[in-house]
């Protein structure tokens, strides 16, 4: 499909900082990779001289993919090449990627080592490091203050863990700072700033302005009445736009003391949920409604406390940088903060700026202010291409700050250029016309502003949107008061409630499986979660019903039984008095041990005797005393040693098990330490105390599964049917909370009285909440942009509720503080609005769950073959090439055979033409050093015409073969194989030291001839040529003349 007007603009413009701004499904991914494709290709800027950063190392690698793929379709002149063999080590990376790389290149200017700039904390290790760090600086800290600090907090009825998580909310914004520590000691003797006192007010102005909004829906029922409370409330509201506190103080309890009051029923109608919000409204001014001196006398009463807190954080920084530099670890925010320290040196400035011809920076709108000024370091007036789209912007809780691409938008000058992306591609027609329509209305409000703005109304991109069969947006629900009344059975509220939250599942099992028999694969649909918390229970719910579903479970991998046995095995290996895991191995199908046995022996057991102690020498733990021969062995094979003990791993565990433990052993292959069991057991131990990994995923990326993910996973993804779990109510997040954190506003602490007895809310506290309140309302709205826009067919949306008149009135400002989010949001709108759009779809009785299946617990064992038996003699290549003389004895590892084996390994796994770096790279991570001559060996390839010509076609290394000939059956590897239009060529890799090719030839021809042989019966039909190419001797030898 050609790429519209504006997509070719943001193609091809150049020489200018150009912000493209891209609703979802404009197709902004093809345009950023198609602009890095161009500026290859057609303006021949080498990737080596571009920068591209993305949000994920998914997006990264997607980006590489594609560029390859392009690459690799152009005719293979020696450019062409250059940039295939530039490709695996471009700057197209993470932010964090190209952050990483600039603190490698110069840590020396830091300065740090070589060793802490390349080894990245794991999670384990940087909340150990943290801890200690702020252990230790509560210790250094001056007693007197601290104990006030506590005081404080425990006077609010918080623990000293509540400081250490808002010391850790400090922090981390902060750390987004280009300048962390001066900006936590801005804070510090501090009185409120302009800013803070303009959002006390506003949480008055809004609170009334709901008041006004009851009062004008109410005349009808009592026109004096509402009037009067209407004007008294007019002229409170000017006093606030006056920021005139004490004068608002004394209107607003003039209003309530001689106003009359709001009556449950008025004319024999009752208006009982009308009275109870306005009412509630009321009391939460009058509960705030202090005397100006009080607000006065918190604000000076926390200044002290706010330093004693800021000094605080700012020693728990410095002892937890010292630490993990005594660590040599460096985390994510060492690797921002360490690049940011270089590029504002100019010589390194220079360098860089000087290497980047071109930027390119994706999902602009989740930036933070520390990454805009790494950015704007080493940019040029006019070689920055962001794109991004705010109503996108879901990434708040790291610091993400849209206003930064919200400047770039109001920016104008001869250097910058906005470029509108408002064509969706993904979407069927009404699909997209509800995003419009709705977000129109809930994004542009007198509460919020205006976030909508008309070049953020999408347009349909092509006819197969316009042409397709349309669904409107459903709305999937029960009501929980009415269906009370329908039941013969009694259900109070707080039942039928529950009742009904338990059967939203049952609502999207059954609508998926009404899907299903209409021939919709389960496949083509995604149902979407605002967190990860409801997916087990939604997928057990699934499974119930017989659906297969992949969710996104954030834990459960370190509980897994198959997991908790090998753990256990391992820690009792390294230390076999810990009698815990001890006996967890001995009992499981590892030790296969009866509990009997070992209570047999411990029956006369003495307070502090370990069990190994009496149990080591019986004959029930020879089994398990074998496993300890291998304890010294790389951790990688120690494990395989356990999974193959008494065939654990094939036939004591069910798939999901072996999922779990492929996905372990693949840990345990990438840790560096291969010898070190007690630190990778310290580590592996740290994470499971943290229980913050998922299961492995059980299923191929393309099985037939529903698929359920968090809204925020699913971002840049889409999917033919898209169900939505909906939500009705929002938390309190911070009313409650002692200490609030804000990147503009700074800090504020909550307020008791001089006696410490009594808690209340600061001014401060009071405008802080109020903007948290508001930015969490605007980026939620984004949250369900983001879940709306990535259905491509149908979008359902799923809740319960307790009464669809609840939601009668207009989405305003009431209805908005009333907290309730995504559905909330859809009824104040549609019902008062109705659209051909938006559908209501009620289901007036409960289904009833069939019994979750029962988890499959038997395993499968493996069966032995039990027909007839006949001899096939077999041979591999290499073993025809053997003499039948028994070869001396050697057990000790040939460095020849490693050297060799890792040859093999690096022409296959690493680019072409081979790079240096990349050979050095890879063999250092098999922990072998390449010598000089190793390197121009590896490199001579890159000389080689024939094996360039190899290369340009279909090939494949490591190819395996079977093939049976008169009852013998032939098998092994081929080094290289390469299908060219009239022929195939078979190359064979010798690193042997020889003198001339003669040696080669008269000792490999037969295993090259075999090799032949096997895939001329497979491919008769074509001329098949051999060859061998010797590192020792750098050339290729032809073994067909």
């Amino acid at each position: 499909m050609p790429f519209s007007k504006a997509q070719q603009q943001a193609i091809d413009l150049r020489n200018k900082n150009i912000l493209v701004s891209a609703s979802a499904g404009s197709g902004k991914t093809s345009v950023l990779v198609e602009r890095l494709c161009k500026l290859v290709l057609v303006d021949k800027i080498s990737i080596d001289r571009i920068l591209a950063m993305t949000f994920t190392e998914d997006a990264a690698n997607e980006m590489k993919d594609r560029l390859k793929k392009r690459l690799q379709a152009e005719t293979q002149t020696d450019y062409i090449q250059s940039q295939l063999a530039l490709l695996e080590t471009a700057s197209i990376c993470t932010i964090d990627g190209f952050c990483l790389s600039i603190v490698k290149n110069y840590y020396y200017k830091i300065p740090i080592s070589y060793k802490m700039s390349k080894s990245v904390a794991s999670s384990a290790q940087a909340n150990k490091a943290f801890l200690d760090a702020y252990n230790e600086a509560c210790n250094s800290i001056n007693t007197n203050d601290f104990v006030k600090l506590k005081l404080f907090f425990s006077s609010l009825g918080k623990t000293e863990d509540d400081i250490l998580s808002n010391i850790r909310d400090l922090i981390n914004v902060a750390m987004s700072k280009p300048d962390s520590n001066e900006w936590i000691r801005s804070l510090m003797n501090k009185s409120c700033s302009e800013d803070t006192f303009n959002w006390f007010f506003q949480y008055f102005i809004e609170q009334i302005e709901s008041m006004i909004e009851i009062c004008k829906n109410m005349k009808e029922a009592d026109e004096q009445l509402f009037s009067l409370k209407e004007e008294s409330l007019n002229t409170c509201l000017d006093f606030l736009y006056k920021k005139d506190y004490a004068f608002f103080k004394k209107q607003f309890e003039i209003y309530f003391n001689n106003t009359p009051g709001f009556k449950k029923t008025i004319n024999k109608v009752s208006y009982e949920k009308e009275q109870g919000e306005f009412k509630k409204i009321e009391g939460n001014i009058l509960n705030v409604l202090y005397e100006k001196e009080e607000y006065d006398q918190d604000l000076n009463n926390n200044i002290e406390r706010i330093n004693t807190f800021c000094t605080l954080s700012l020693l728990t920084m410095d002892i937890f940088a010292k630490k993990k530099k005594e660590m040599e670890i460096i985390d994510f925010t060492d690797m921002e903060h360490f690049a940011y320290k270089l590029l504002r040196q100019p010589m390194i400035q220079e360098e860089v700026r000087n290497k980047y011809q071109m930027i390119l920076v994706d999902e602009f709108q989740d930036t933070n202010e520390l990454q805009e000024n790494i950015i704007q370091c080493f940019a040029r007036k006019d070689n920055v291409f962001r794109v991004g789209d705010i109503k996108q912007s879901i990434y708040g809780f790291r610091q993400a700050r849209p206003e930064i691409m919200q400047g770039h938008m109001d920016k104008e000058d001869e250097n910058s250029c906005l470029i509108v992306l408002d064509e969706n591609y993904r979407s069927n027609q009404s699909i997209v016309e509800f995003n419009n329509e709705f977000y129109d209305h809930i994004m542009n409000t007198t509460l919020l502003g205006k976030n909508f703005r008309q070049d953020d109304i999408a347009k349909v991109g092509t006819t197969r949107q316009k042409d397709a069969e349309q669904h409107p947006v459903r709305f999937l629900y029960t009501e929980y008061l009415s269906w009370m009344e329908t039941q013969e059975e009694s259900f109070n509220k707080i039942q039928a409630k529950s009742l009904h939250k338990n059967n939203v599942y049952d609502l999207i099992a059954n609508d998926i499986l009404t899907k299903h028999e209409q021939g919709i694969p389960y496949s083509s649909i995604c149902i979407l979660t605002r967190t990860h918390s409801p997916q087990e229970e939604l997928k057990k719910v699934l499974e119930a019903y017989e659906i297969p579903v992949l969710a996104e479970i954030d834990h459960g991998f370190y509980t897994n039984h198959a997991i908790q046995i090998v753990l256990s095995t391992l820690i009792s290996l390294n230390d076999p008095n810990d009698d815990i895991a001890l006996m967890a191995s001995l009992c499981s199908p590892i030790g296969n041990v009866l509990y009997n046995d070992i209570a047999g022996c411990c029956i006369d057991k003495e307070k502090n005797t370990s069990l190994y102690s009496l149990v080591k020498d019986k004959p029930f733990m020879q089994s398990w005393q074998q496993l300890r021969q291998y304890k010294n062995e790389p951790i990688s094979d120690l494990i395989r040693h356990i999974y193959n003990h008494n065939d654990f791993y094939f036939n004591y565990t069910t798939n999901q098990d072996k999922t779990n433990l492929d996905q372990f052993l693949e840990m345990a292959s990438q840790f560096e330490a291969q010898n070190d069991l007690d630190l990778f057991l310290e580590q592996i131990i740290n994470d499971s105390n943290q229980d913050a990994v998922g299961e492995a995923y059980p299923y191929g990326k393309d099985a037939d599964v529903v698929k359920i993910k968090t809204m925020h996973h699913s971002k840049g993804l889409q999917f033919p049917i898209v169900y939505i779990l909906s939500s009705h109510t929002t938390k309190d997040k911070y009313s409650n909370n002692p200490v609030l954190v804000d990147p503009v506003l700074g800090i504020s602490l909550n307020a008791l009285d001089p006696s410490l007895k009594f808690k209340r809310t600061s001014l401060s506290h009071l405008a802080f909440v109020t903007k948290k309140n508001h930015d969490d309302l605007k980026e939620e709205m984004r949250v369900f942009y983001v879940a709306t826009t990535r259905a491509e067919k149908e979008l359902v949306i799923v809740d319960y509720i307790d009464d669809i008149k609840s939601y009668s009135s207009s989405l305003n400002t009431s209805s908005l503080l009333e907290k309730s989010s995504y559905t909330g949001w859809l009824l104040h709108t549609y019902l008062n609005k109705p659209s051909s759009l938006f559908k209501l779809d009620k289901k007036n009785q409960l289904y009833k769950r069939p019994l979750p299946l029962k988890k499959d617990d038997n395993i499968d064992t493996n069966q032995f073959y039990q027909g007839s038996i006949s001899s096939i003699s077999g041979q591999t290549a290499s073993a025809a090439k053997q003499s039948l003389e028994w070869p001396d004895i050697d057990l000790t590892k040939k460095l020849s055979t490693t050297r060799g084996t890792l040859f093999h390994e690096i022409v296959a796994n690493c680019a072409f033409p081979y790079q240096k770096e990349d050979c050095i790279n890879y063999a250092h991570k098999h922990n072998f050093t390449l010598q000089a001559t190793d390197i121009k060996q590896l490199l001579s390839l890159n000389e080689c015409h024939i094996y360039k010509e190899m290369m340009q076609n279909k090939h494949e290394f490591e190819c395996s073969y079977i093939i049976r000939e008169n009852e013998k059956i032939y098998h092994g590897f081929i080094d290289l194989i390469a299908w060219h239009p009239e022929h195939i060529s078979i190359l064979d890799f010798k690193t042997d030291t020889v003198q001339n090719e003669t040696e080669l030839i008269d000792k490999y021809h037969a295993q090259l001839d075999t090799y032949k042989k096997a895939i001329h019966l497979i491919e008769p039909d074509k001329k098949i040529k051999t060859y061998i190419y010797s590192f020792h001797l750098r050339k290729i030898i032809y073994l067909d003349q």
